[in-house]
């Protein structure tokens, strides 16, 4: 019996045990990661080095506490594999955006014109002014951006020290390949954000923000119809209308109207499949892509209209508005799996407080985070905050 006290006496002297009180967080975040980690077939090597290190973690945290060490390791892994590009994946969509770019500075139109650059050749510049703004000091390089923006969510959900939503941003597989894949959805998820945790707090400043993140990549505008429940309808709707006219004006002065729709409307016309989406499960079901597009706007305006009056708090103010932006964008003739870089942002960094592990987080010496967390509340309180019972 010495023999096991003593061998008690020197675990426990090791480090504080793990209680499901304290840890849950730890483990469901590492099991999370772990699970997303798991392939079949012939993974990439840096994938099955990865899922053993948050393997093995997942096992000490079962016995110890090892809160700080299991978000170094989701850091170190999402940081890792997303600058290996382990699942490879390859998109023109930056490819086009530097053509743009390059015509935009030698007083051509970026707009209008379909690019030989593309593959296939011929595809126009679908995006919003502000795109040709935040790629150009990187128009030579602009996957490195697109790179280094990922690894920085990472690295913000890692200080955050919430695990679950940690765990998923750092492994999940789309979000690897958009981090370097030539996408450009990782930047908008990030102005998605930013607008929206404004908004929470300033309903209005959020407005003008995300009619910017519009002007970026339109699909932004799906947190529109939540928003002016939340904050107002009629603040709200003013502040985005003169959002959008200081973020479009300029493009429609020098370029026209005409210009832009016809490259929004070209950029539909490319894809000749469905792909990703409603019309690719169920086969197309025989129907026109016109018919699917009609179908994804109707769909996408009726889960707007119903998730209005759902609107509660900032918790519904976000879920209503990825309701909206899932169903347009997934239920019609083509999407893609990059879009959901967009809105991984905004779901990982609420994550864990909405399933009621937030007490849980990772403290780091000090808690820079609670102390500033608590500094902004007490200045800038969230307007309508999430209470049990109430979306």
């Amino acid at each position: 019996m010495s023999g096991a006290a003593d061998l008690r006496t020197t675990l426990e002297a090791i480090g504080p045990r793990a209680t499901r009180e304290r840890d849950l967080g730890t483990w469901l975040g590492l099991f999370v990661a772990t699970t997303l980690l798991m392939g079949v077939g012939t993974p990439p090597v840096p994938i099955v080095g990865a899922l053993l290190a948050c393997a093995g973690t997942l096992l000490l945290s079962l016995r110890w506490r090892v809160g700080p060490l299991a978000i170094l390791v989701l850091l170190f892994v999402g940081i890792w594999l997303r600058t290996l590009n382990p699942y490879g994946g390859w998109s023109d969509v930056l490819t086009v955006v530097q053509a743009a770019i390059r015509a935009m500075t030698e007083g051509l139109p970026p707009y209008g014109v379909g690019f030989e650059e593309s593959i296939p050749p011929g595809a126009p510049f679908a995006y919003g002014p502000v795109a040709l703004a935040w790629y150009l000091p990187f128009v030579e390089e602009p996957r490195r951006l697109e790179l280094f923006l990922s690894c920085l969510v990472v690295a913000l959900l890692a200080v955050r020290g919430r695990m679950l939503g940690l765990a998923v941003y750092a492994v999940l597989a789309p979000l690897l390949v958009t981090a370097g894949d030539g996408s450009n959805d990782t930047s908008a998820g990030i102005l998605i954000l930013l607008a929206l945790l404004v908004a929470q707090r300033q309903p209005v400043a959020g407005a003008i923000l995300l009619a910017i993140a519009a002007a970026f990549k339109p699909y932004a505008a799906a947190w529109l119809p939540p928003l002016l429940a939340y904050g107002g309808f009629v603040p709200i709707l003013v502040a985005f209308l003169l959002g959008s006219l200081a973020a479009w004006g300029p493009a429609l002065l020098v370029w026209g109207p005409e210009r832009i729709l016809w490259s929004f409307r070209t950029a539909d016309a490319v894809h000749q499949v469905p792909y990703y989406s409603l019309a690719w499960v169920t086969g197309g079901l025989g129907l026109p892509e016109s018919v699917w597009q009609a179908l994804r706007l109707v769909a996408g305006a009726g889960t707007a209209l119903v998730g209005m009056l759902s609107v509660r708090s900032a918790r519904s103010l976000i879920v209503v508005g990825a309701a909206i932006f899932v169903v347009t964008l997934f239920s019609g003739w083509w999407s893609t799996f990059a879009y959901l870089g967009a809105i991984a942002p905004v779901l990982c960094w609420h994550l864990d407080d909405w399933l009621g592990l937030g007490s849980q987080r990772i403290r780091w010496p000090g808690d820079p985070v609670g102390r500033l967390t608590e500094w902004a509340d007490a200045r800038l309180p969230i307007r309508r905050p999430a209470t049990p019972g109430i979306g």
